[in-house]
């Protein structure tokens, strides 16, 4: 966890880390994935009912190609539905690296119990570095 005050650059050193491994780990068959629950991809309210599919339609949405406008992410999220099971057998076997900025939005993250919270855990733990 990288934990700084507002407007310290945390999402700058993420996103950086990010690049940085990448470019290190290039040719060495290891993903490694940046997305964010803020700006252009902000999370939609109904989202925290399902944060697994939350963040697996945010993996998936990064993997499109960038254009000068971008794709639109309010209308990939209302248009496509992304299991964990295809971002999974996607990603194959190599090892995965997930770097997420902003997880601290989704409602309900610190609730003791939370079971959609305690899957989400479960499945980063078992699925990425």
């Amino acid at each position: 966890a990288v934990v700084r005050c507002s407007r310290g650059g945390k999402t700058t050193a993420l996103y950086e880390l990010g690049r940085m491994l990448k470019e290190r780990l290039r040719g060495d068959d290891v993903a490694v994935i940046y997305i964010t629950l803020n700006g252009r991809t902000s999370l939609i309210r109904w989202e925290s009912l399902n944060p697994i599919n939350a963040i697996c339609r945010r993996i998936a949405f990064a993997a499109l190609p960038r254009t000068e406008e971008g794709p639109d992410f309010a209308k990939f999220a209302e248009e496509v539905e992304v299991s964990s099971m295809a971002i999974v057998e996607w990603l194959g076997a190599s090892p995965r690296i997930l770097l997420i900025d902003e997880l601290n939005k989704l409602e309900g993250m610190t609730d003791p119990g939370n079971v959609a919270m305690e899957g989400l855990a479960t499945f980063l733990k078992k699925h990425f570095l």
